[in-house]
């Protein structure tokens, strides 16, 4: 099957390693246990890496895309996000080192930002847009947080009809429980059902980026 984003090719490629963790819990009765921790921590761990790898994917493809076929509410975050950064126009409220070079990092600065005005401009390396989990948080609400950057959508998981979006959260506590209690009770069916719902919702992803690239392309 053939994916939009290399990050869901990686995905789908390297979740085989999961399923043989599966198959070797088994046929293995005394590390049985041992094997399925490892499958759920393993998955868990790779959906998180794909999830930040094709945003990397989605940001860099808006590189050279002019100004006006981006949704406002993308162009307003990335704004927000560059304020809120150190920039230098912060400097001007706290002292009076009008030098030539403050003027030079302050031009530098508007330029990068000149999209929010210029509908012609063109989307540069300096657009801000998040492509990474905060530090330490990587549930449910910082995914969508992640999807909401692109237009605002505070719900980008409605169309995920294949499988019950929700279930994000027991796959997402059954790893939390494993990697910080050591508990565990699932079983080589459940194990392999959490693992079909990543698969399924990384296809999902995958779709849902390039169908909201293709809406600025077209």
């Amino acid at each position: 099957m053939q994916f939009h984003y290399e990050a869901t090719s990686d995905f789908m490629e390297s979740v085989s390693e999961v399923e043989t963790l599966i198959t070797l819990a088994s046929s293995d009765d005394a590390n049985r246990t041992l094997f399925l921790k490892l499958a759920i921590v393993l998955v868990v761990t790779k959906f998180q890496v794909f999830v930040e790898k094709s945003l990397d994917e989605f940001r860099f493809n808006l590189n050279g895309i002019k100004s006006h076929r981006l949704p406002l509410y993308m162009k307003m975050n990335s704004l927000k996000l560059s304020v809120l950064e150190s920039n230098p126009l912060v400097g001007l409220q706290k002292n009076s080192n009008f030098s030539e070079e403050k003027k030079s990092k302050i031009v530098d600065y508007l330029n990068s930002i000149s999209f929010i005005n210029d509908e012609q401009a063109e989307i540069t390396e300096s657009f801000k847009f998040k492509t990474k989990y905060p530090l330490g948080k990587t549930g449910k609400s910082e995914l969508i947080g992640l999807l909401l950057q692109i237009d605002g959508d505070t719900n980008p998981f409605k169309e995920f009809t294949v499988d019950d979006f929700d279930k994000i959260d027991s796959v997402l506590q059954t790893r939390h429980l494993i990697a910080h209690q050591d508990r565990f009770t699932g079983t080589e069916t459940t194990v392999k059902e959490q693992v079909d719902f990543l698969k399924n919702l990384v296809e999902y992803i995958d779709d849902y980026l390039y169908s909201k690239y293709s809406e600025f392309t077209n």
